[in-house]
């Protein structure tokens, strides 16, 4: 941006007519500067850097509709973090931001590179474990669900801050090879696990 804007004031500073070329370009630039940035904040959620809601339901029909096609194992995971408005209430907002980023920093941790996470509700994540059995769907929610038990997250506080406790509730849903589920149906099903 700072060489396009030297650049567009020596070319306005030897003409003034070059104005004409030079803004429709240095606008055109900063525009494809600043697109990565808008589209990455588009899919993603601000608190956590997971998908946000929207995109993680694109990818996961997608990905949903393409294991259906091609007779392949999917599992979808519901996470729900157990009491979260007495952790905000108790401890307050900045506390509970800090609960919701330290969950998507262990997600992330954990899952492997082509799964999916993305922050679904308030207090809710939604996993998307391509080529993932039933069995191997529920290891993997225990593990999340043991490693965020143990998270060190510390409340700020006058006698130098208290250990937030924060367990959550995770539901699982699977599609086994050659069966027929459609994204709402396997969500229903997590969601009721």
């Amino acid at each position: 941006e700072t060489c396009m804007a030297v650049l567009s004031t020596l070319a306005i500073a030897i003409s003034p007519f070059t104005v004409v070329a030079a803004l429709p370009l240095a606008t055109l630039l900063q525009r494809s500067a600043v697109h990565g940035q808008l589209v990455k904040d588009a899919r993603t959620d601000s608190k956590t850097g997971l998908l946000n809601a929207a995109t993680w339901e694109r990818s996961a029909t997608a990905e949903i509709s393409r294991a259906v096609r091609t007779k392949t194992q999917l599992a979808v995971a519901l996470l729900d973090i157990d009491r979260f408005k007495v952790i905000n209430d108790t401890y307050g907002h900045l506390t509970g931001d800090e609960v919701l980023k330290e969950i998507a920093h262990t997600l992330r941790t954990m899952l492997r590179e082509y799964d999916l996470a993305g922050r679904f509700g308030g207090e809710e994540f939604a996993l998307l474990l391509p080529q993932t059995r039933a069995v191997d769907a529920f290891r993997i929610a225990e593990r999340v669900r043991s490693a965020i038990a143990g998270l060190p997250i510390i409340a700020p506080g006058a006698t130098g801050g208290e250990r937030v406790h924060v367990t959550v509730s995770i539901g699982v849903a699977a599609l086994d090879a050659g069966t027929k589920r459609e994204y709402a149906e396997l969500m229903a099903a997590a969601d009721a696990a």
